[in-house]
């Protein structure tokens, strides 16, 4: 069985990586100034700045992710959460808007609201999002329903491989996520696995942006579509950066599902 402890011990270890690499280029941009020609100072400058930046906050968080593997003793609990969505709209949009890239809602196609994730970030991580380098940093959100109420805590971690966590408002964990890649292929394969049972998955290829999301029994539920603006609300999602869900499946609608979609969305859009 899957252990809690060592899957974080390895994300830390990943991020301090990373981060290290990060922070080394950032140096070799910014030390890089003082040899080479005048022209070449605001690019130095910015890739030095943002590297330093990235890398530092990669530094930090991978540092408090292997001192909080060795604290965390409780393994992956079952998920009790009956909670669903009723019903659901056939075509809903899930993204964040240019304005605030902090908060992801998913959307019906006349703007309501029906679940959101929100963040609370580090002035570090503001600075670096403003860089377009926030995608490779960790993230803790909060996941709330469509009635304002805390369904679960989701902790995205960072570096250029990617794994997500699930936890109950209790802080206890419930789920993890695993991609792969088919080398035969070149399909990418995601998958939302609770203890070592993988509940969601969602395959399809990179190049066109185009998922099937299925339950574990390989019933399909939504097909998703990056970046695709639907024509019926261009207007209204056109600056959203996201993806269009296409439910097959309407009623009931599992949280962990949601939660899994909006994973797959703080993924920097697949």
């Amino acid at each position: 069985m899957t252990n809690v402890k060592s899957l974080i011990r390895q994300d830390g270890r990943r991020q301090v990586i990373t981060g290290g690499l990060l922070l080394a280029g950032g140096l070799f941009f910014l030390l890089s100034i003082l040899a080479w020609q005048f022209e070449s100072f605001p690019l130095s400058l910015l890739y030095g700045s943002v590297f330093t930046f990235s890398g530092f906050a990669l530094l930090k968080t991978g540092l408090r992710d292997i001192e909080k593997a060795k604290q965390t003793e409780n393994d992956f609990t079952e998920d009790l959460t009956v909670e669903t969505v009723e019903k659901l709209p056939a075509r809903m949009y899930m993204g964040h808007s240019t304005k605030n890239v902090f908060q992801a809602t998913l959307y019906d196609m006349d703007g309501k609201e029906y679940a959101y994730i929100k963040e609370k970030p580090s002035f570090l991580h503001k600075l670096t999002f403003l860089a377009y380098y926030g995608f490779i940093l960790s993230a803790d959100y909060q996941m709330y329903n469509q009635h304002g109420d805390s369904v679960y805590r989701i902790e995205k971690k960072g570096g250029f491989s990617w794994r997500g966590y699930i936890q109950l408002p209790n802080g206890h964990y419930v789920a993890y996520t695993k991609d792969s890649k088919d080398k035969t292929t070149g399909k990418s394969l995601f998958r939302y696995v609770e203890k070592d049972y993988c509940r969601w998955s969602a395959e399809g290829d990179p190049q066109i942006g185009h998922y099937k999301v299925k339950d574990h029994e390989g019933n399909i539920w939504a097909v998703i579509k990056q970046n695709a603006i639907p024509i019926e609300a261009a207007e209204r999602f056109e600056r959203i950066s996201g993806y269009l869900i296409e439910w097959k499946r309407r009623d009931e609608i599992p949280q962990s599902l949601l939660a899994f979609l909006f994973l797959l969305q703080s993924r920097h859009n697949l």
